[in-house]
């Protein structure tokens, strides 16, 4: 999908306003994306969401909620002839080069009626004067985005998280062709630029690195720890195979098993529910373990600030924020060894890193956590002067904008 640019070589002014394009909006796990938009607004830029689907959500995060109420979401709906015809003259009488050369290739594309549905969103960003596109995820997001780019003329990006670079929901081929037209390519971790150099035949200068940094000022720790027998864990994750909730509970058997005491909270809903719940039941864990559902992030701010360690013992992770906001809350981390995990999660330091898929020494860890509790207080300590330095929204925000600034202009 080649976009042309009318005028391209007019030379561009700082960005001023962005559109974001995501799936739907907005969804309980991906706080991340309504928190950078907002963050935007704090150095000057507008912003737009178009969202392609509509959620029904009963869960919804302060951030995403501002982006409601500011009227800055935008949702995708099959559109009357009518209102498309209205939006194609609209944009032809602004581009009519550009608008000429991409309805002559989208009449002959597999996928036109994508290209008739972005029509009027593409004339409220030449409306809006629009600077730049963003999809975040690179599936059908990453099209819409080419797509509005094409009709529009604005240069656009994206960025990978996890499964839209393991699970292929664009062909190998096709994503690479997009990453080679976008401006800007952007991935959550060290680990994801590697995995998609290898994959997709991109260069290294070609991807930049930006961490889903917190709020920090969401994340103040108050308690108090306590001497305790019993240890207070807890785990923040959509109940899926990947997140690995039973490879913790068998944890949890084996260190019960032994006779440490120990509670754990999960919060998180999904398909796996019932059958961890059943899990629960039949490792005689229901007296120590607490499916606690979906909640505000408000609310995850209160259940981390009770708790003494945070337990992610995915199988695979873009980059966990869930881990962040943990350390944050001044929480010593017990995470897989994979993926983005080490990045966040310094050994020993800042947490204890296992091999994935091992219950037993999952187990282990947790005992250590048991018996050693000053080392895992100063762990929790050091957790969050390193979210502190390195992966608040305010820096990672700032150097994504730099990014694009520089990207666009080349």
């Amino acid at each position: 999908m080649q976009h042309n640019h009318e005028n391209s070589k007019k030379p561009r002014q700082p960005l001023k306003r962005i559109a974001y394009i995501v799936m739907g909006f907005p969804q309980v796990s991906e706080t991340f994306i309504a928190e950078e938009a907002q963050s935007l607004k704090k150095f000057g830029i507008e912003m737009m969401l178009i969202a392609l689907n509509e959620v029904n959500f009963e869960i919804i995060h302060s951030s995403a909620k501002a982006l409601l109420d500011q009227n800055q979401v935008r949702y995708v709906s099959d559109t009357n002839k009518l209102k498309l015809l209205g939006a194609l003259l609209q944009l032809a009488l602004k581009k009519p080069l550009t608008v000429f050369n991409t309805l002559r290739k989208a009449l002959a594309h597999q996928q036109r009626w994508l290209y008739f549905q972005a029509l009027p969103y593409a004339a409220e960003l030449i409306e809006n004067q629009t600077d730049y596109l963003h999809a975040h995820f690179a599936d059908k997001n990453l099209l819409f985005a080419a797509v509005l780019s094409e009709w529009t003329g604005i240069p656009f990006g994206f960025t990978a998280h996890r499964y839209d670079i393991l699970d292929n929901p664009l062909p190998v081929a096709q994503f690479s062709d997009l990453a080679n037209q976008a401006c800007a390519v952007v991935t959550v971790s060290e680990y994801n630029k590697r995995f998609i150099i290898e994959k997709f035949s991109l260069k290294p200068e070609q991807i930049y690195v930006a961490y889903n940094g917190i709020c920090i000022e969401m994340f103040q720790p108050s308690h108090n720890p306590t001497e305790q027998s019993t240890l207070r864990l807890i785990n923040v994750g959509r109940l899926v195979p990947v997140k690995g909730q039973d490879i913790l509970l068998e944890a949890l058997h084996r260190v019960r098993e032994q006779g440490f005491s120990v509670h754990l909270q999960i919060i998180g809903g999904g398909p796996l529910q019932s059958e961890l719940e059943a899990q629960t039941q039949r490792l005689s864990l229901s007296d120590c373990v607490e499916f606690l559902g979906a909640r505000s992030q408000e609310q995850v701010c209160q259940y981390l600030d009770k708790a003494d360690v945070f337990v992610m013992p995915s199988r695979s992770e873009g980059f966990a924020v869930a881990c962040l906001e943990a350390m944050a809350m001044e929480l010593p981390v017990i995470a897989s060894n994979v993926t983005g995990f080490p990045e966040a999660v310094t050994e020993h330091v800042t947490g204890l890193l296992l091999p994935v898929e091992n219950p037993e020494a999952l187990a282990n860890a947790i005992v250590w956590m048991i018996q050693h509790p000053e080392q895992r207080l100063a762990m929790g300590k050091q957790g969050r002067e390193m979210v502190v330095n390195k992966f608040t929204r305010e820096k990672v925000t700032a150097g994504l904008i730099d990014y694009w600034q520089k990207a666009i202009q080349k």
